[in-house]
């Protein structure tokens, strides 16, 4: 019988000393942002602006930029995945400018050369800033079109929630970090250690926009059924648009960006852009 409890009791202590460094580390293992930033001489040649945008306490972040062809273009305010960064995203950002829109690519805190440390309020702040910075440059709100990628989906609900906008384009959606940490750590109680939830069920309610929701029907990172919950749970207009076969990510070598571009048009050239969703 001691042996027998001794056994016990060392498994229950590697077990807590494993759930203690998941809850410890539980952002490296969330985040992964690489530092390299392209040189403005090649931004320059690609028809791209690195551009500041300041916090309310004058921190500041370094966006990407790509000016509108005319003053009346859809602009595509860019929000994206946990990896890489918004330089990684420079081909996603010229496919999307391709027939004149402008698009803002939200450079992150600690993310692309910029200070600080990602979080979810982090990047709640940093996206509304960006906003903050489009409608400062005189630009409507009913031309901007929020985009939010996998995290960067979390990240869209919550800007959208609380700002107007055109519309709101969701790719490979999950319903908050609590469920997706469950999803990854099964033998933990994770979604009862999460510090950044990113709670998309509970700010998708409030959304006063037609909402588009992209995934792939074979994603193996956010099941397809992650995303459809959140979709069934958004107010209407909305659409979807499941894309046969799909992964995580792959989805933008399967033509997404003609998909997003042709929505763009049509709600922004929209006299009443909700009908367009439906």
């Amino acid at each position: 019988m001691r042996v027998v409890s001794t056994g016990i009791a060392i498994c229950v202590g590697i077990y807590l000393l494993l759930l203690l460094l998941v809850y410890v580390f539980q952002r490296q293992f969330l985040y992964f942002p690489d530092q390299s930033v392209t040189p403005q001489s090649d931004l320059d040649t690609m028809g791209i602006m690195t551009v500041e945008v300041r916090s309310g306490l004058d921190a500041v972040l370094q966006s990407l930029w790509i000016e509108p062809r005319v003053s009346d273009s859809p602009v595509l305010l860019f929000l994206h995945g946990n990896a890489g960064s918004h330089y990684d995203r420079i081909p996603i950002y010229q496919a999307l400018a391709r027939e004149g829109a402008a698009v803002l690519g939200v450079g992150y805190p600690g993310y692309g050369g910029n200070s600080g440390a990602p979080n979810e309020t982090e990047l709640y702040e940093a996206a509304q800033i960006n906003y903050d910075w489009l409608i400062q440059k005189g630009i409507n709100s009913q031309q901007i079109i929020i985009i939010g990628e996998s995290l960067g989906s979390g990240v869209a609900a919550h800007l959208a929630s609380q700002n107007e906008a055109a519309g709101l384009i969701m790719i490979a959606a999950h319903s908050g970090m609590d469920e997706m940490a469950q999803r990854q750590f099964p033998v933990f109680p994770a979604r009862w250690l999460v510090k950044d939830r990113y709670p998309s069920l509970e700010h998708i309610d409030h959304i006063d926009m037609p909402l588009f929701w992209i995934h792939g029907t074979k994603d193996e990172l956010i099941p397809f059924a992650v995303g459809q919950r959140l979709f069934d749970a958004a107010p209407e207009p909305k659409r979807t648009y499941p894309i046969k076969n799909g992964g995580h990510n792959d989805l933008w070598n399967r033509g997404i960006d003609g998909i997003i571009r042709d929505i763009s048009v049509r709600l922004v050239s929209s006299a009443s852009p909700a009908d367009t969703a439906l």
